[in-house]
This record gives C-alpha cells, structure tokens and sequence, in this order.
C-alpha cells in the first residue's frame, strides 16, 4: 500500500493547485491513500465545507485538522456531518466533529488519527498521548493499519511521540510548521515517520504568507492582515510504501508536486 501525506495546504490558492495536480501525481506515484492537512485551507480561518470538498474531489481521502480547524463556526456541522474531514483528537468530546475514523483502501481497514501537540502551541489541549492511546484501544480490532498527524510546534514532542507509537502506528507525520524536515525514515519497529511534511501554498514568502506583512508584524508588533505569498503554488509531501504482510513501511519518498 503507497500512501502519500501532504502537508497544511495554507490558502484556497493551495486547494486549487491540488485541485489540478494531485490525481495525476497519484497516478504517477501509484499511491493508494492520501492525507491531506487542510486545517488553513481558508487561510489561517480553519477549512470551509466548500474547500473541503474541492479537497476530497480533488484525491484527498481524508483531510486531518489543526490549531485553526475550529475557528471557521460555518463548517462546525460538516466535520459533524463528514467522517473523512478531521479536527485534533484531544480537543475532546464537546467539539464538532470527530478527530478519527476508518476508511476504506483496497478492502483494507484504514484508521487515521488528526492530534495536536500542547508544547509551545494555542489552545493547550489534553495531553496528545492521552488521547491517541483512547483511540488505539477503542479501535482494537477494528482496522488493519493506521495513520496519525501530530500537529505540533515541538520537534521533540513530535519525535517523542513517533517513538512511543513506533510499532503501534504504521504511518506518523508532522505538521503545523509548514517546513518539510530532512528526518524521513523508518522507526526501529517499521513506522513511517518525517517530523514535519512541509505546507502547500504560496511559495517565496514565509509559511505560505506575503514576508512583507510578517516581517512588520515581528519588527512593530502590530497585528498586521495576513497576506499570502506571491511564489507559484508548491504541495511537499511524502509516499510512504507499506508491506501489507507485515504492516511495516519499507521505503519512502519526499516529494514536491510542482
């Protein structure tokens, strides 16, 4: 099974730009399974029932959540209502939406888990390992293999995390930071794993947005509009090759689809 994870598309820009391109990247790369990070599809309002579907028509089998997933109140009761369309777990059982489910892939039981780190990111929610730990044992038996995105600021919270699920999950990639890391590998238990799987947006700003307006925000401290960048769209992201057999990954690939 080739399963391919795209990092926080940052702008409807980035939709578009899957929109065009990710069917046939999938085709090329004879990938099976997609996660898309959606949570700033809206640019940095959280993710529209519109472009959350642009996303799923477009070869996004699932679409995991953020910091910012929540902060559109219009698309509350489409995460009620889509079971492919993800918020972080550990936001808890009083918000919309669901922060896991199971999906189909070649007859095979596919679990994803959309979590947020609580080191140096807002709002702090309940500890991710908590909650993915509930997850994991309320679903025992119930799927054949498992994706996790751990949204999270902290490099070391991430790999802690990768470590500890090393095994458990077959499939572990970070996002938030919007930056893809050289740290692709494969854990010593046969996980999958990258710390951040980078952004799909604007290119030749900063994370997706106008350097211009950011800069000023840091020199002034002025809560200047976000602007996005003016670069050509760019979606980072990774094929990750896993024996069904074992349930291990045994390659991977980053990948930027121009």
């Amino acid at each position: 099974m080739r399963i391919l994870v795209i990092g926080d598309v940052t702008s409807p820009s980035g939709v578009e730009h899957l929109s065009r391109k990710l069917w046939k990247f999938r085709e090329l790369e004879r990938v099976d399974f997609c996660v898309v990070n959606g949570e700033n599809a809206s640019f940095v309002t959280g993710i529209s029932a519109e472009l959350a579907e642009v996303l799923t028509r477009a070869g996004a089998d699932c679409i995991t959540g953020g910091n910012h997933t929540l902060r559109n109140f219009k698309a509350h009761s489409y995460l009620e209502e889509h079971s492919e369309i993800l918020r972080p777990v550990n936001f808890g059982d009083v918000a919309p939406g669901r922060g896991y489910t199971v999906l189909d892939c070649n007859g095979y039981r596919v679990l994803v888990i959309s979590a947020m780190g609580n080191v140096h990111i807002e709002p702090v929610l309940d500890s991710p390992f908590v909650w993915i730990d509930r997850v994991l044992s309320e679903m025992e038996g119930k799927y054949d293999f498992s994706v996790l995105d751990i949204h999270a600021e902290a490099t070391g919270e991430k790999l802690a995390i990768a470590h500890a699920y090393d095994g458990k999950i077959n499939v572990i990639f970070g996002t938030h930071t919007h930056v893809q890391t050289a740290d692709a590998q494969i854990l010593p238990k046969g996980t999958g794993y990258i710390t951040d799987v980078g952004m799909c947006g604007e290119s030749g700003g900063i994370l997706g947005m106008d350097s211009g307006r950011v800069v000023e925000r840091m020199r002034t401290h002025i809560p200047h509009s976000f602007k996005a960048a003016c670069g050509p769209c760019v979606a980072d992201g990774v094929v990750f090759n896993l024996d069904t057999a074992t349930g291990k990954v045994t390659s991977f690939k980053p990948v930027k689809i121009k």
